[in-house]
């Protein structure tokens, strides 16, 4: 018999048994009310043909929806059919299956904005866990391929082309990356909370990143705690631990670097400004001017991350389960490098808090001590910065 049926059959009898047992207490109609609501089965009516309506937005409406272009998105799917994303549906009868159209779109639309699943799920006439899983498998996808559009300057010819482009920026010489780590934030278990408590009292965990001069991400290290200082998160990643044993595997350490901000430890692959410790108090002109010049080309790695924040905010606010928020921050960093490849750059507003820089810098913590082929190589660029910049200064008078 159907649930419904019997639901009537109860009230029914209900109904009936009133006129012949007055003496029935308040309590009793009311727990028996609450096990017919519960058999009756509640109708969630659907939207319907919002797939066709996509169709009809104009290319500005499309990119205010899903935050890419049309020609990015199209770019997008044809990776997915290519690599034979979800390529084995099987159909048992219901609701028709989901199209990988219809996955990424949901993603997308997912990722650039911070509503409910429900209002989603609801826009495409989906339930709810249709729509979760949905967006789980294209981030998981997208996390499983992202050395395919997170990669380091790796050949001769690619690390000549991102020293140029960073060089343009600034005219600091040798840099072929930006290094800098940025607090997403995030809401764990309670029992969890004070792992990822840092310094401004809000739960975090990090992305460190590595960005080119075109604000690419070449280099992702996702999901350390947020009470954790960049120092230490830096030292614990994979391409930290390769530099140390053998720099010259990615680069020629005499010749190329990373630049970071003082957080990091000195190093010949990673060049750090001067502090006025290292001067023995208040830092010469030339100093001031090497740090000027790291700055301007480092802050790269910043505009990255309000970029990415931007772009996709959902990872301004995260209310996932830690691995399923590691997965959309580094979905969004793999998307956000297609969208700069195929030229969709456009944001609108103001760039989202980087929010880097978060703990105190710890200036007695062992890990950040200066080795002295960085301290030599440092005070190299610093006397080759300045007479180029002179020069360009007697070239502008």
């Amino acid at each position: 018999m159907a649930v419904t049926q019997v639901a009537e059959d109860i009230l029914f009898q209900d109904s009936s048994s009133k006129s012949s047992c007055i003496e029935n207490s308040e309590s009793e109609e009311d727990d028996l009310s609450a096990v017919v609501l519960s058999l009756l089965k509640e109708d969630h009516p659907k939207q319907t043909g919002y797939l066709a309506v996509v169709t009809l937005y104009s290319d500005r409406n499309f990119w205010r929806h899903f935050r890419v272009s049309r020609s990015t998105f199209n770019r997008m799917l044809h990776y997915l059919n290519v690599e034979e994303f979800r390529k084995e549906v099987c159909y048992h009868g219901g609701p028709e299956p989901l199209t990988i159209n219809e996955m990424l779109l949901m993603t997308l639309q997912f990722l650039g904005n911070q509503g409910a699943l429900r209002v989603f799920a609801d826009k495409f006439g989906r339930t709810e866990s249709t729509v979760h899983n949905a967006v789980g498998m294209v981030c998981q996808f997208f996390f499983d391929h992202q050395s395919n559009f997170i990669q380091m300057p790796r050949s001769r010819s690619d690390i000549i082309y991102a020293e140029a482009a960073f060089q343009k920026r600034s005219g600091f010489p040798g840099v072929v990356g930006a290094l800098d780590g940025s607090h997403m934030t995030f809401h764990p278990k309670k029992e969890n909370m004070k792992s990822y408590q840092n310094r401004l009292q809000y739960c975090s965990f990090v992305l460190m990143a590595i960005v080119q001069a075109d604000r690419q991400f070449s280099y992702t290290f996702v999901g350390s705690p947020g009470k954790n200082h960049d120092s230490f998160i830096w030292k614990q990643s994979s391409l930290q631990q390769q530099l140390q044993l053998n720099c010259d595997l990615h680069f020629d350490s005499r010749k190329y670097h990373l630049i970071g901000d003082s957080a990091f430890p000195l190093t010949k692959w990673c060049i750090v400004p001067y502090k006025r410790t290292d001067g023995g108090g208040q830092l010469s002109r030339s100093k001031k001017l090497f740090n000027y010049k790291l700055s301007s080309t480092r802050i790269v790695v910043e505009q990255a991350f309000g970029d990415l924040k931007n772009r996709f905010r959902r990872t301004q606010d995260l209310h996932q389960s830690i691995d399923r928020a590691v997965n959309i921050v580094v979905t969004s960093c793999v998307l956000h490098n297609i969208c700069i490849r195929n030229g969709d750059i456009k944001i609108d507003g103001n760039r989202a808090p980087a929010n880097c820089n978060v703990n105190r810098e710890i200036f007695n913590d062992p890990l950040r001590g200066s080795c002295n082929a960085g301290v030599l190589k440092r005070d190299m660029l610093c006397d080759q910065i300045q007479p180029q910049f002179h020069n360009r200064v007697r070239a502008f008078h």
